[in-house]
């Protein structure tokens, strides 16, 4: 979210890059073909908790050299030579971005598959839309790694992308801004206890959670920045992070509580659990990007800023 929301404006305005983004997304999707199509021939009617882990373990894992390559060619500069001069950087590159981001992603693509297509149908070629991401994500963290070292910083930082972490939200109004976030769930909760009898179709759950939690996400966001933004941009948020990132986040939720864990509970308490949960997330995130959004002259604001200057238009 903060590659795109506060750094990715560059990227945009770059065609070489954004065609170069494209090749390596499609190159890697190949390069995993072999060992995705293993994965997939035990995942396509698997159903036990513990071999969908093992199996998603292995998907993730595919995902480190894809995002090993897609950073360096982001960067422009051979991969042996990145990882001789930044190891710990590539090192939590491969652990955060490669295997984490990648298993977590395992999850949202079985939870599009099993609440929007059915159990079975394409839930074996959808897997290798994680691959897709992982370099996507790695390229462009790569391009903006080698942007920021052309204006001169160079911090070997191992937080991605720009080395802040969420923490730093916290150092004001530590209080309010809890507040902030439980009252959101809460909210959110109390809405998804009424509509979950309401609303049995997982379908119609994932749609209303979007717009619910998208909805809250975008306040937040608003509060957080420093003056109200214009409509347009507006929208922009509420589709994307807040809409879609909420979705994201309620698929990974649900499938992980309904059909790892297998939780069964009253429709009430099992969507509005996922419907707080999905809320309190992506309200840390929306006042995590507005408070480094409001931060002018910040670290990131002037990294940003020179990012900026340096791609031609």
């Amino acid at each position: 979210m903060k590659l795109r929301v506060l750094y990715g404006d560059p990227l945009a305005r770059d065609r070489s890059a954004r065609r170069l983004k494209l090749r390596v997304i499609l190159l890697s999707g190949i390069a995993v073909f072999i060992p995705f199509l293993i994965i997939t021939y035990y995942i396509f009617s698997e159903t036990r908790a513990v071999r969908l882990m093992i199996i998603g373990f292995l998907a993730a894992l595919s995902c480190v050299p894809v995002v090993l390559y897609a950073y360096a060619k982001g960067f422009g500069r051979p991969l042996r030579e990145l990882w001789r001069e930044r190891p710990d950087e590539m090192k939590s590159l491969s652990l955060k971005i490669g295997f984490l981001y990648g298993f977590a992603l395992y999850w949202m693509i079985l939870g599009i598959v099993e609440f929007l297509f059915g159990y079975h149908s394409f839930r074996a070629a959808l897997i290798s839309f994680v691959a897709s991401a992982a370099a996507r994500d790695g390229f462009e963290i790569g391009y903006y790694r080698a942007q920021e070292e052309k204006t001169g910083k160079k911090e070997g930082r191992t937080i991605f992308p720009d080395g802040r972490p969420i923490g730093a939200l916290f150092q004001e109004t530590p209080a309010l801004k809890i507040g902030l976030i439980l009252a959101a769930a809460a909210a959110a909760g109390v809405i998804g206890a009424f509509l979950g009898p309401l609303l049995p179709n997982p379908r119609h759950q994932i749609l209303a959670v979007g717009v619910l939690v998208g909805l809250l996400a975008t306040l937040a966001y608003v509060w957080s920045l420093p003056s109200f933004p214009k409509p347009g941009s507006l929208i922009r948020y509420f589709i994307w992070p807040g809409l879609t990132m909420a979705i994201t986040y309620f698929l990974i939720l649900a499938y992980l509580f309904r059909i790892i864990l297998q939780a069964q509970l009253p429709p009430a308490v099992d969507f509005g659990i996922l419907t707080a949960a999905c809320a309190g997330w992506m309200t840390l995130e929306s006042l995590f990007l507005g408070h480094l959004k409001r931060e002018m002259g910040s670290p990131a604001a002037a990294v940003s800023d020179k990012i900026a200057d340096t791609v031609p238009s």
